[in-house]
């Protein structure tokens, strides 16, 4: 893995920036004695009186009220509106590479554990060097869409994109048929209301460059909610995947602009035809092959090294070689299942 990096950019305007009540009413409180000291130099503030203290919370609580109207958070639940200002003072890190060692050693890491996805890994890096080589640093890609047959290992590639880069992830899936409205979030007043996940994750992990992954995106199509509202994957995505109009996402549920240019997008498919032409033309697009023979026996040697029983191994990979030169070929998955059943304890025989 490489390290995190400690570069923050800033993701909501500074104008959010509101303090807390307590903030505010120590300020009043504090005001209100040195007032009184000006009057009178001894003074103390525990001298003051019940009644004196409480009109000076209510003043507070006034201020606070304003400062949250003008802000426009005013109509937020404690629990959101904390995380919106707290984005607000600290700022979101960029969590990825930051120096050409990490770059290299992140692309030769996922060259090792998926080497079918070379030409992936090689844009990847080239990428990478390229904002490193600007003074940049953090995981920073265009959108990207992997395209190919099923069992290739399209998500899994990208989680561990996300995990060898430490950067957060989340999967999108677009069969759940609410992805539209997952992406971009539902408006305060209806019974599900809340943000998207994009929105979500930057604001729960404080990290500007999470890597969404949408599965299945040549499923996408609108769908309507029980009130007869449409909800379509690819208007949704659009906003969020252009660099124009990322970079001042207004989320329905929040109702404030957030910077979510810094987001990473990879987006899957089976069907690289059926891809919405939208998307299509706003991302990388890489199309997939099936895995070769050489490649599943060389992923099954590598989840299997260390393996006392060689004989079983070498079963297996003769198993593995013959299936992945039919048609239909052979998954991650279904090689997956032959190292737990190769890996699993025999259990003793009954008496």
């Amino acid at each position: 893995m490489v390290k995190v990096t400690s570069t923050r950019v800033r993701v909501l305007s500074p104008s959010l920036i509101v303090p807390r009540l307590e903030e505010i009413e120590r300020d009043f409180m504090a005001a209100w004695v040195r007032m009184k000291q000006n009057l009178r130099p001894d003074f103390a503030k525990a001298e003051f009186s019940y009644q004196s203290e409480k009109k000076a919370k209510m003043l507070a609580a006034n201020a606070h009220q304003r400062r949250l109207t003008e802000a426009g958070l005013s109509a937020l639940a404690k629990d959101p509106l904390a995380q919106i200002t707290g984005l607000a003072r600290s700022g979101a890190m960029l969590a990825g590479p930051a120096t050409a060692h990490d770059v290299h050693k992140l692309a030769a890491d996922l060259h090792v554990e998926s080497p079918w996805m070379r030409d992936v890994s090689t844009w990847l890096m080239t990428q990478m060097l390229s904002r490193v080589a600007k003074g940049e640093s953090g995981l920073a890609l265009p959108p990207v869409i992997l395209a190919g047959p099923p069992g290739v290992g399209k998500s899994h590639y990208a989680r561990r994109l996300a995990e060898l880069a430490t950067v957060p992830s989340r999967l999108i899936d677009v069969g759940s048929g609410t992805a539209g409205f997952r992406i971009t979030g539902t408006e305060r007043g209806w019974s599900s209301a809340q943000a998207g996940i994009p929105v979500e994750t930057v604001l729960s992990t404080r990290v500007a460059n999470p890597v969404l992954i949408v599965d299945e995106v040549d499923k996408a199509g609108t769908i309507h909610s029980v009130s007869g509202k449409p909800s379509s994957l690819t208007t949704a995505m659009l906003p969020l995947l252009d660099p124009g109009t990322s970079c001042r996402f207004e989320c329905p549920f929040f109702r404030v602009p957030i910077d979510m240019s810094h987001a990473v997008w990879i987006m899957t498919a089976n069907d690289p035809d059926r891809i919405p032409a939208p998307l299509r033309d706003r991302a990388r697009v890489f199309h997939l092959s099936a895995l070769t023979p050489n490649d599943a026996v060389a992923h099954f040697e590598r989840l299997t090294l260390g393996t006392e029983d060689q004989h079983e191994c070498d079963q297996c990979k003769v198993f593995i070689e013959r299936m992945a030169k039919t048609p239909k070929g052979i998954s991650l998955r279904q090689i997956g299942q032959l190292v737990d059943a190769l890996k699993a304890p025999i259990a003793p025989s009954g008496h």
